[in-house]
């Protein structure tokens, strides 16, 4: 059994220095963590979901002709509608309250168009119509759609999935299947054009996680700064609009400005696809289910023929219409031990010489978003983001691939780690290095740390029964 001992680690940058924990990753002894006073996690919860009332902003929207109810992710931040924010929103609250969770997944899927089409933020009320355009995130002849003409990682399937086991409501899954499975099959058809079960982003902002050091030479940037991101990524979105036709795939493909093939977007999407035929199958949609099956299996093998690095043993992102490898490691790089099906030597190898590497992802307080081995790994930057920090949704993700997987130590060690950091307070980063908080403050997606299997001994929560 290989352990990850105690000792200290410095990051080649000559940085940061940290102690590393020890854990035992196959050990089927109860863990310490596990013993966890259950007023202490009971208090979380209740702030939680006192936070996520407050965080609650709503109106009537005179496009839509509908009132409209959603989670902010952080007030005074981030006041619109994010798309993986708002379904980390409901996972969380599928635990939390159910009737507050549904009506931020109704919400979010008021502005989906007829080809399934979701786009990443949506403005919502009068005073939020002419954001998208100006930001340059949409053409000015669509700005009454108060939708943005980009994706963001596909959590939408997970985020249903959570809701209607919490529910049990077969009502809400036959109304809302069909919308998920749209998108799904939007970003199908327009992301992967030759079928060949890759999806590509346009984007940094798309892969939700922007500023991450992986797409710095394809933004032509070398160690930025904010100022230098933030202009870059502005100008990109407007080519994107513009000269892109609207942000069309094939368009910017023959342009070949900024066009990625993520690990990390493409892991998401797979699990998505998977939970969508884990839905089908309950309703017994047979030949649906099979065929969801079938493009989450795509997906497996397009990653591990073109992604995958024997020597590296780890994933690469493809960068432009050539798919040159992009070799900056990021959490991205590791994303696809998170599909159920992929091959679990890779896995193995994943989890054994990367995740629970005290040279690359197994900090004091895991896991951070860019392998400490980087020199751009910068866990205690608050100017730029993900370039370092924890994120608690990415540890949400990770920690259920875990288990599903069989590798329970160190999903029960992350979860537990995740919720010691989200008990202190509900942030949008977390320091790798000491746990505290960072950046945006009463933050929502970082209350999916009630979701976690290991908050409850008593009654531990199971994703189980999915394909």
């Amino acid at each position: 059994m290989k352990t990850a001992t105690y000792g200290t680690h410095q990051n080649p940058n000559g940085k940061y220095i940290y102690q590393i924990e020890s854990i035992q990753k196959h050990s089927h002894k109860p863990m310490q963590h596990m013993n966890m006073r259950q007023s202490v996690l009971d208090s979380m919860r209740a702030r939680a979901l006192a936070q996520m009332r407050a965080n609650i902003r709503q109106g009537y929207d005179p496009r839509y002709r509908c009132e409209y109810s959603y989670v902010m992710p952080s007030p005074g931040r981030y006041e619109w509608q994010w798309l993986w924010d708002s379904c980390f929103h409901v996972i969380a609250l599928a635990r939390l309250d159910t009737g507050i969770a549904t009506r931020e997944l109704e919400t979010l899927m008021i502005p989906q168009r007829e080809d399934g089409f979701l786009g990443h933020l949506t403005y919502w009320g009068r005073r939020g119509a002419l954001l998208s355009p100006i930001f340059g995130q949409s053409r000015p002849h669509e700005w009454r759609r108060r939708n943005t003409g980009m994706i963001q990682p596909p959590v939408l399937a997970q985020a249903l999935l959570t809701l209607w086991k919490a529910t049990n409501d077969d009502q809400l899954l036959t109304k809302m299947l069909p919308k998920v499975r749209a998108f799904y099959q939007w970003i199908s058809n327009e992301r992967d054009p030759e079928s060949e079960g890759l999806i590509g982003v346009i984007s940094p902002y798309e892969c939700g996680l922007d500023n991450s050091p992986a797409y710095d030479i394809a933004l032509g940037l070398q160690q930025p700064t904010r100022k230098a991101l933030l202009w870059k990524n502005w100008l990109l979105d407007w080519h994107n609009a513009y000269c892109g036709k609207g942000h069309d795939y094939k368009t910017l493909l023959k342009r070949n400005r900024m066009i990625m093939i993520d690990p990390f977007m493409n892991a998401v999407y797979a699990d998505g696809w998977n939970a969508i035929s884990t839905m089908h199958q309950h309703l017994g949609e047979t030949e649906l289910a099979e065929s969801a099956t079938q493009m989450c299996k795509k997906t497996i093998n397009a990653l591990n023929e073109q992604c995958w690095d024997e020597t590296q043993q780890r994933w690469m992102f493809l960068r432009g219409a050539e798919r040159k490898r992009e070799r900056t490691f990021t959490v991205a790089s590791i994303f696809p031990i998170i599909i159920p099906g992929m091959d679990t030597g890779k896995i193995e190898q994943v989890v054994k010489n990367h995740l629970m590497s005290e040279e690359h992802f197994w900090t004091p307080y895991p896991i951070p978003s860019v392998a400490a081995s980087e020199d751009s790994f910068a866990p205690e930057d608050e100017n730029t983001i993900w370039r370092g920090p924890v994120c608690m949704n990415i540890n949400w993700l990770i920690a259920r691939g875990l288990r599903r997987a069989g590798f329970i130590e160190p999903a029960q060690h992350i979860e537990a780690k995740s919720i010691e950091m989200a008990n202190k307070d509900f942030r949008e980063f977390y320091s790798p290095i000491s746990g505290r908080g960072m950046r945006g403050t009463n933050f929502g997606w970082a209350t999916v740390a009630v979701d976690m299997p290991s908050i409850s001994v008593e009654n531990p929560w199971s994703h189980e029964g999915m394909t």
